[in-house]
């Protein structure tokens, strides 16, 4: 056991998660920032409206979009990379309850997670990404100590 948690909190290991979670976020958020309105229409498809009001769906895309970008670029050029990992963690988190939530409710449409070129449907397949996607981002923000 104690080989696996080694192999984990090794840096090569936390940087490589770092490169591979940068990378993903920076794959998602171009497409959304190329198109804010397509991107504005994925997020209405969750129907957050007790949540979220309709008028904050365009603010709410816009504010993904580039914080994901951010997060991405810290990850990918070594800058704050924890700080990126914790904000791409804390992000996946979020879209993994989404498509939870979005399953218990019944709600069938294309996700938009990597814009239109991209979108996966939501079901157990986006949310088995989601729990792989979010392990990267666990594995990317720990610190040997």
């Amino acid at each position: 056991m104690s080989s696996i948690r080694a192999f984990f909190l090794h840096p090569t290991t936390r940087r490589a998660a770092q490169l591979l979670a940068g990378l993903i976020f920076l794959a998602s958020s171009l497409p959304k920032i190329a198109d804010l309105s397509a991107f504005a229409g994925s997020i209405h498809n969750f129907h957050l409206e007790p949540l979220i009001p309709m008028a904050a769906t365009n603010v709410l895309a816009m504010a993904i979009a580039w914080v994901e970008l951010v997060a991405g670029l810290a990850l990918v050029a070594n800058v704050r990379p924890r700080a990126g990992a914790v904000v791409y963690t804390t992000l996946l988190g979020i879209f993994t309850i989404g498509v939870v939530a979005a399953l218990a409710r019944g709600l069938s449409f294309e996700c938009g997670c990597f814009g239109k070129a991209g979108a996966g449907s939501i079901g157990a397949v986006k949310l088995a990404e989601n729990l792989a996607m979010m392990a990267v981002g666990v594995i990317a923000s720990v610190e040997r100590r």
